[in-house]
């Protein structure tokens, strides 16, 4: 290999990497490589590079200005490019991530036809900065750290062990003479944490509150409050310059269509949506947006005893992608201040509301004043990409539960925090005025100055005569609202009343028998008592009951109440997506006016005597909300929720209960420290802003049953499309994983019939061994033996609607075992799929043609003597082909299929094995008690195809039918 030399000092280096390397390492040399750039290039980017990395554009030779960390990267400029710039261009998707052609197969983006996003000059980051400060002083990466195992045992102590068991362990003998420490308790310890640069400093306010009742002194009563907080900006600064968001950050905003004639809108993105096109329009040319999105819920502390409360307040930016900012490892949200959580005793119980809305206005005057002017004039900023420029931040988004929109919003808790809708038509599909900023504080001066204005009862306004948004320029805070899945529909509408309704009209003796029957399903929580007798509701158990509440209602109800149940799940899963479209923003709509359409079934059925609920009402400003925001994921109130676990909990935990507050900030300060400088560390180590978030969270709906094949080495194959041709998209493109050694050796046909129900084993085989080889001559017998897997895992394809994180269906085989001695046994598991019936028609249409449901029996390996085959094979029964759907439920019912009495069975290759699916017993008015999960399968006459049992079956069901 020849030698490589630095075009800038001339060292030589034996490989291009290892001369990447010194360039990027080497303070000179990389200053001069980007002085390179800056000169030979007229401008530096003024939006970011696509967030998404598996996504192209035609070429921009501004986009090659953007300086990247990966010292693999480094290349000098070419010498001259082409600088047109494109109003329109389109994204195509790489092969290993295209969005399924009857998706989102490509995105057309409008970019802003105004200067936005500018920069003003080139600066280095912190973590730049901190770089050229130790090459320039000889000093380490871990200093104050000794060494990088030194570094690595601070970062575990700090994250796992707390302050009195720190102190233990590094006084034991063996750490003190084996572990050549630096620090040998905790106070050094924390010491060397102190000396690391932190983020933004902790301030304390003292706020004087004089209550209304007489204290046993015979004067008024006080409270001295504490108030904890951080600038916004320096926090918003720490943000926009973290290099771990170079990759996932956007400085303007933009449009996307799925079509070239911009007709089918794509909103995921905040930066997609309309709010940040429009706030561009009112603020000077070349400036940048940092939309903030603000978040605030009390928690409770102690758990068992006492009554501490956290009031936290979060902050994060809507530049950053929405996929990092729901990850709490990402550190992509900030803590920028602990609101006072008193009980404000001062105060009698008829002024003591009223007096908790003006403390809380006024204390979040106080941590947001500094955005009052820097919104206007702007602030420069150092951006991850290395660019100054002029920052407004703006509040766009405000992420609270529905007592917290109304005491931000001023209002009555009776009242909507958006529109002016009276307390007696929320339960009307009426389009309301919305509330105005200026009408609004018009409303509440005149009331201070006792004109009693008719807007303010009509309004439901309460006096709060300086809200904290007052002066916070382009902020509308009542737009600002986000749809809040958690509590208005999983646990408002849907658990809190449809459910109480269905119940009271099926019984809850049968709906507890419906739940306990329904059929077993990876990674699906089964209610083994059913409903009734579940004493703390989570998101997760509302989540699983709507997945299966239109298989339990099916029969036990009339058409009109399945006619609502099935408009409000449709709203439930489409309000669900991380990517919505003109057309499913059409179908949530759509879904919402069927449910008001047929609602009044339930007071005709005396469940309901009026629908003025304000969580129901909530709904009807998703659309809205979602056309100016993007996608709800990005400001679901579960991220809060949380985030309370790392900065209230924790914290509180990490103290000594008494002045817990001021203990818990220095605490967070220490972590945060922490966390900068493994930032730092991971930036030095990959070069890679993309690389250093780290710890995606897993998805939540994997499965925890997974049992010993998880700890089995595995092989994974990739499936290709049949023809390779253009149109072949990745949605056909998937691959399964299975055990590299089979969990079942030399099972014989006879325990293939006995133990795996595979009845017709040596026939179908025979089937498929001629089909595959029409001149075979060797088939199976009662003597032939087989190895058997318990299980595959299938890679799905990628699918936009659920986000760009992997999905896998697992499909189970593996029979029922008996107890033995202390170990409880386990009941068979023959899991349902989609298996490939016509791959052309599959192909072409893709969705869900060309699929048949089938249950799987056995997975095994084809012995050698018939022949060879490149996948494991599976035993399957089929069951009937998917017919139109029903028209009240919207869902396929398909049965067994036989053949001469026979269940009709087949084997095929496991490479057509799409992906697992649920079938739910459909039964009527009663359902036959001799049902249970564990045979309904094998009891029922007929099924249900569950479209809803996730939001990836719903989209593939819905969106391709």
């Amino acid at each position: 290999m020849s030698t490589a030399y630095c075009p800038y000092c001339g060292t030589s280096k034996p490989t291009l990497r290892s001369l990447n390397m010194h360039i990027f390492k080497s303070l000179p040399c990389h200053q001069k490589w980007q002085d390179t750039l800056v000169a030979q290039w007229d401008a530096p980017p003024t939006n970011s590079p696509r967030r998404n990395k598996s996504v192209s554009r035609e070429p921009d030779p501004l986009d090659n200005n953007d300086v990247t960390m990966d010292p693999d990267d480094y290349q000098l400029p070419p010498e001259e490019q082409s600088h047109v710039r494109h109003q329109a261009y389109v994204e195509d998707a790489e092969d290993e991530d295209n969005i399924p052609s009857s998706n989102v197969s490509e995105r057309y983006i409008l970019e802003y036809t105004r200067r936005a996003g500018e920069w003003i000059r080139k600066d280095k980051t912190s973590f730049e900065s901190l770089l050229d400060y130790q090459l320039m002083n000889g000093i380490e990466r871990w200093e104050p750290f000794e060494s990088k195992d030194e570094w690595e045992l601070a970062t575990w102590l700090m994250k796992h062990v707390g302050q009195k068991s720190t102190d233990e362990y590094l006084k034991l003998p063996i750490v003190r003479n084996a572990g050549n420490l630096s620090f040998h308790n905790n106070y050094t310890f924390l010491q060397k944490v102190d000396a690391l640069p932190t983020g933004p400093k902790w301030e304390c306010e003292i706020v004087h509150v004089d209550g209304d009742r007489i204290g046993e002194d015979g004067k008024l009563m006080s409270e001295d409050l504490e108030l904890w907080m951080r600038d916004p900006i320096e926090c918003i600064r720490e943000l926009m310059e973290n290099p771990a968001f170079r990759e996932i950050m956007a400085y303007v905003p933009e449009r996307a269509y799925m079509d070239e004639g911009c007709t089918e809108r794509i909103y995921d993105e905040m930066w997609t949506g309309d709010w940040w096109w429009d706030t561009q329009d009112k603020l000077p040319e070349g400036a940048t947006i940092s939309p903030i999105i603000l978040s605030s819920d009390k928690t409770q502390l102690s758990q068992f005893r006492g009554d501490k409360k956290a009031w936290p307040l979060y902050l994060t930016i809507g530049n950053i992608a929405k996929e990092t900012r729901r990850q709490p490892s990402a550190h992509a949200t900030i803590l920028v201040g602990y609101l006072p959580a008193s009980k404000l005793e001062c105060f009698s119980e008829a002024t003591r509301s009223l007096a908790g809305y003006r403390l809380f206005h006024y204390c979040m005057s106080l941590i947001l004043e500094p955005l009052v002017e820097a919104g206007k004039l702007g602030v420069e900023m150092v951006c991850a990409d290395g660019y100054v420029r002029r920052v407004h931040p703006i509040l766009a988004a405000y992420v609270a539960d529905y007592p917290e929109q109304c005491l931000v919003a001023c209002c009555m808790e009776n009242r909507c925090p958006r529109c002016l809708v009276q307390p007696t038509e929320r339960g009307s599909p009426v389009e309301s005025v919305l509330r105005s900023v200026e009408d609004t504080l018009k409303t509440l001066q005149e009331h201070r100055r006792g004109q009693e204005p008719p807007n303010f009862e009509r309004d439901g306004l309460r006096a709060i005569y300086k809200p904290f948004w007052h002066n916070l320029p382009h902020c509308n805070i009542f737009t600002s609202f986000t749809p809040d899945l958690l509590h208005q529909i999983h646990k408002g509408v849907f658990k809190d009343h449809f459910v109480k309704w269905c119940s009271s009209i099926m019984g809850e003796r049968e709906l507890d028998a419906r739940f306990k029957a329904m059929a077993d399903h990876p990674g699906l929580r089964h209610f083994k008592k059913g409903i009734s007798f579940v004493s703390q509701w989570t998101g997760t158990e509302h989540k699983e009951m709507e997945k299966v509440i239109m298989g339990v209602l099916t029969g036990g109800v009339n058409s009109r109440v399945l006619t609502v149940g099935r408009a409000l799940l449709d709203f439930i899963f489409y309000a669900q997506f991380q990517l919505h479209t003109t057309t499913t923003l059409s179908a949530l709509q759509s879904a919402l006016d069927t449910f008001h359409a047929h609602k009044d079934i339930f007071i005709e059925l005396e469940c309901r005597e009026d629908f003025n609920i304000p969580k129901l009402h909530a709904m009807m400003h998703y659309v809205e909300a979602i056309s100016a925001m993007g996608s709800p994921d990005g400001y679901n109130t579960e991220s809060p929720e949380r985030l309370h676990i790392n900065f209230a909990k924790d914290a509180y935990r990490a103290s000594n209960k008494r002045d817990y507050t001021e203990q818990m900030a220095l605490w967070l300060q220490r972590r945060e420290a922490m966390w900068i400088r493994e930032g730092f560390c991971k930036w030095l180590e990959y070069g890679q802003a993309d690389r250093i978030v780290t710890n995606v969270e897993e998805n939540d709906e994997q499965d925890d049953d997974d049992g010993d094949e998880n700890n089995e080495d595995v092989f994974t194959h990739v499936i290709p499309p049949s023809s390779p041709s253009p149109s072949s998209s990745s949605e056909h493109r998937h691959s399964y994983t299975i055990a590299k050694r089979p969990a079942f050796k030399n099972v014989t046909v006879d325990r293939l019939v006995s133990d795996f129900g595979a009845t017709d084993f040596n026939s179908a085989l025979k089937a498929f061994l001629l089909l595959s080889n029409p001149r075979a001559n060797i088939f199976p017998n009662h003597f032939d033996t087989f190895n058997l897997y318990k299980q595959i895992i299938v890679t799905l394809p990628p699918n936009p609607y659920v986000g760009c994180h992997s999905l896998t269906s697992r499909i189970r085989s593996t029979p029922s075992t008996e107890s033995k001695g202390r170990k409880l046994g386990s009941p068979a598991h023959f899991d349902t799929a989609f298996v490939i019936e016509d791959r052309k028609k599959y192909e072409a249409e893709g969705g869900i043609s060309g699929l048949r449901v089938a249950q799987v029996r056995a997975i095994f390996d084809l012995p050698s003597q018939f022949g060879f085959h490149p996948h494991p094979l599976a035993y399957i029964e089929w069951f009937t082909a998917l017919s139109r759907v029903d028209a009240i439920t919207g869902i396929h019912t398909v049965s067994r299929s036989t053949r001469q009495r026979r269940r009709n069975a087949a084997v095929v290759s496991v490479a057509n094995i799409v992906r697992g699916c649920h079938l739910m017993g459909k039964c009527g008015a009663e359902i036959d008690r001799r049902w249970s999960t564990n045979n309904v399968l094998e009891t029922a006459s007929s099924f249900l195809l569950n479209p809803y049992l996730d939001v990836d079956t719903f989209s593939l069901v819905k969106i391709n039918k």
